[in-house]
């Protein structure tokens, strides 16, 4: 069969009844969930796995310049079936699984590609449009991709989608996620900024005995008491005690300040015998924040 330039050979939606094979000639294929264009020229199957499952096509596709193509409909390819061995038509129905599984799996890598620009475009207030515009045009990502990206990051609680505005709750996440996604791509290791479990709980019994104070912050400077700490600590540490050993590095780490100078850490003394702890309140609350969506974030991704 034959095109001219500008003729539809088949619709997105329309059902996937045969398969072609271009001879000669040029046609794109572009789908209304994307900005990313298909390219298929001579040699190139069309539409081979919406004609296998008996799927709808996925994409349009346009002749840009005159094209000979060969069709083949189900009934030709049982025929030329029926004259192959057996165990033929197994390996077909087996290498279009694979050739499924293989897109999914390009898709699961072009968004775990694509999330840095996303991280690295968002601001407090965006319009969709802005943004999809911003990775496609760093990353040549399609809009379906991007779409799925910012629906993650909403489940996630990062942003708050609102009909064509997109919404950040939190700029300093934000940036920290971007920082760490980075920096676990630079040097394949764990970023700093991700807190061991003991980490996390010395923090949220901080966190939790700040709230449970009296005391007014200073220019978002928290102090607590040790004997405070203590007891919050006894019950929000899931029977872990707290020490200065366990506080220590959190102390290497500035997430915390001792009321006495501790040293190099190789004595330490018992924590009783340090009056206070002070910190940045909204710094621990962006860390603790970071490390409850990162591991939820590789999960979504894959």
């Amino acid at each position: 069969m034959t095109l001219e330039e500008g003729q539809i050979l088949f619709r997105e939606g329309d059902p996937g009844e045969n398969l072609y094979v271009v001879r000669d000639g040029e046609l794109q294929g572009k789908s209304s969930l994307g900005t990313a264009i298909n390219t298929y020229g001579p040699g190139a199957l069309i539409g081979e796995l919406a004609f296998l499952k008996k799927e709808p096509y996925t994409e349009t596709i346009t002749a840009t310049e005159d094209c000979e193509l060969i069709e083949i409909t189900p009934d030709a390819l049982d025929e030329s079936l029926e004259q192959e061995p057996a165990w033929f038509k197994s390996i077909i129905t087996f290498l279009t699984g694979r050739l499924q599984i293989a897109g999914e799996n390009k898709r699961k890598s072009d968004k775990i590609k694509a999330l840095p620009s996303l991280l690295y475009v968002l601001e407090a207030d965006n319009s969709i449009a802005d943004i999809v515009e911003s990775v496609h045009n760093l990353f040549n990502i399609s809009k379906d991709c991007v779409n799925d990206l910012l629906q993650i990051l909403e489940d996630l609680e990062i942003l708050k989608i609102q009909g064509t505005q997109v919404h950040v709750k939190n700029t300093n996440v934000v940036h920290l996620l971007y920082d760490s996604i980075l920096y676990r791509a630079r040097y394949k290791k764990t970023p700093p900024q991700i807190l061991s479990m003991t980490e996390q709980m010395v923090l949220n019994a901080v966190i939790k005995t700040v709230q449970q104070s009296k005391e007014p912050l200073n220019n978002g400077t928290f102090t607590v008491k040790t004997e405070a700490l203590l007891k919050v600590a006894k019950r929000a540490m899931f029977g872990a005690t707290l020490t200065t050993r366990t506080l220590f590095p959190l102390l290497e780490r500035k997430l915390l300040s001792s009321a006495i100078s501790l040293g190099d850490g190789s004595v330490l003394p018992e924590i009783e015998a340090i009056p206070s702890f002070s910190g940045d309140f909204d710094t621990i609350l962006d860390l603790m924040e970071l490390n409850r969506i990162y591991p939820l974030l590789d999960k979504k991704l894959v």
